[in-house]
């Protein structure tokens, strides 16, 4: 989920871990317990997660104040993140610091309009901690502060954004030297120990499946045309290694590698996305890239690594014309030319910006015609060997999880201005 969140440019690139290893300072200064350490560190890593898929412009280009029509979607992401790391087991907790990690101690912040001590003391924490970390680093609006400017800055806020006590507690360690410059290597080794305090030494399958659905969520919210369709096209993909008789173990990497083929469209830019028109010759390498993209990630963690190929040659054709690296034949791994067979079928099946869905019967007859050419023969005949109920089903189940309602915001609050600069 890092990994994740680290392909998004500008102010969500490299944020969360920071915010993390401050709030985790902060944390055993308040001499909170390991666990309750290593959820507020889980909390601060992934509270923006939520960003995904709304005003993208307000998060890559920041300005002082954003329009009311935009703070308000904005306003929706502690909701939309919490709902997503609250799918996952064993952070219950987690979900909950997310959910609150924007209410100001005045009152004035969002999503509940919480005041003082009913804000949790973990939300507390990471609230002063994301305001250091924004104010630390450069924006297109303004310079990076520096250190006597942000201490100015939590001083002059606190009992207004910043609880009294964590506040200072956060002033005191900056005096101390103890919020010093972001060390990924640092962030790495507390990401590990937060994992042995919080999750319990064997993870289950079940909790594997719903990470993958969780991100495969994320990738979808990236794009609202394709809401559904990495769990669509991981369904799919386990049907036809099935039929071609594959080994188990690859048919679950074919399933999991359906959930995180499109990884990549995170670091797409989403006015390319959901261009309504035909796109430019750089515009049609951004969406190329997200192979490479999506593929580099999964090559970062060792667990996932047998499921790169999936994400970097799914756009791989038969005959030799795909991209990126135009491989044909058999010299497509088997799993990608799996994941292209899935993968045209949703999207023919699916509205775009640029054009209407297509029928069941129009898209089969589409993978019909293109074996041999666009797609492997022998995984195209697999694939027209699904049957139909289970195409029924799919498209039967919901497209996408429930929308987020943002919570009500008490009567009479102006917006704020951004002080802290996110």
């Amino acid at each position: 989920m890092t990994r994740v969140m680290g392909t998004a440019k500008g102010y969500l690139f490299h944020h969360g871990p920071r915010v993390a290893m401050m709030s985790r300072e902060l944390a055993r200064d308040f001499g909170l317990s390991r666990r309750e350490q290593a959820e507020i560190f889980f909390a601060s890593v992934l509270a923006d997660v939520g960003m995904i898929g709304l005003v993208e412009d307000a998060w890559e280009q920041p300005v002082p104040t954003l329009p009311p029509l935009d703070r308000s979607e904005v306003e929706q992401h502690p909701a939309r993140s919490a709902e997503a790391v609250r799918a996952l087991p064993y952070m219950e907790g987690v979900a909950d610091l997310i959910l609150h990690h924007h209410e100001w101690w005045n009152g004035s912040g969002y999503p509940g309009g919480l005041s003082g001590d009913d804000i949790p003391l973990g939300a507390q924490i990471i609230r002063v901690a994301d305001t250091a970390a924004a104010l630390a680093q450069a924006r297109p609006h303004r310079a990076a502060l520096t250190g006597d400017e942000i201490r100015r800055t939590v001083a002059a806020n606190l009992g207004c954004e910043f609880g009294p006590e964590a506040g200072r507690r956060f002033i005191r360690l900056m005096d101390r030297g103890a919020v010093g410059p972001f060390d990924p290597g640092m962030f790495l080794q507390a990401h590990h120990q937060a994992v042995q305090d919080l999750l319990p030494e064997d993870v289950s399958t079940l909790s594997i499946e719903a990470l993958l659905e969780v991100l495969g969520g994320l990738i979808d919210a990236k794009d609202p045309y394709t809401g559904g369709h990495s769990r669509r096209v991981a369904v799919l993909a386990a049907y036809t290694a099935r039929n071609l008789e594959l080994d188990s173990r690859v048919e679950g990497w074919a399933r999991a590698a359906g959930h995180l083929h499109d990884l990549g469209k995170l670091a797409v830019p989403l006015r390319i996305l959901s261009k309504p028109h035909a796109l430019e010759s750089l515009e049609i390498q951004s969406i190329r890239a997200h192979t490479l993209a999506g593929a580099a990630i999964l090559e970062s963690i060792p667990s996932l690594r047998h499921l790169a190929a999936g994400a970097r040659h799914h756009h791989e054709r038969w005959d030799g014309y795909g991209y990126p690296e135009g491989l044909s034949g058999d010299r497509i791994p088997i799993i990608p030319r799996i994941l292209a067979v899935c993968d045209a079928y949703d999207a023919m099946t699916s509205g775009r910006a640029y054009r209407s869905a297509r029928s069941h019967v129009e898209a089969v007859e589409e993978i019909r015609v293109g074996a041999g050419r666009h797609f492997g023969p022998r995984v195209a005949d697999a694939f027209l060997g699904i049957p139909d109920h289970a195409f029924r089903e799919l498209r039967g189940a919901p497209k996408a999880r429930k929308p987020v309602m943002l919570f009500p915001v008490p009567n009479g609050k102006p917006l704020r201005r951004w002080v802290s600069g996110d």
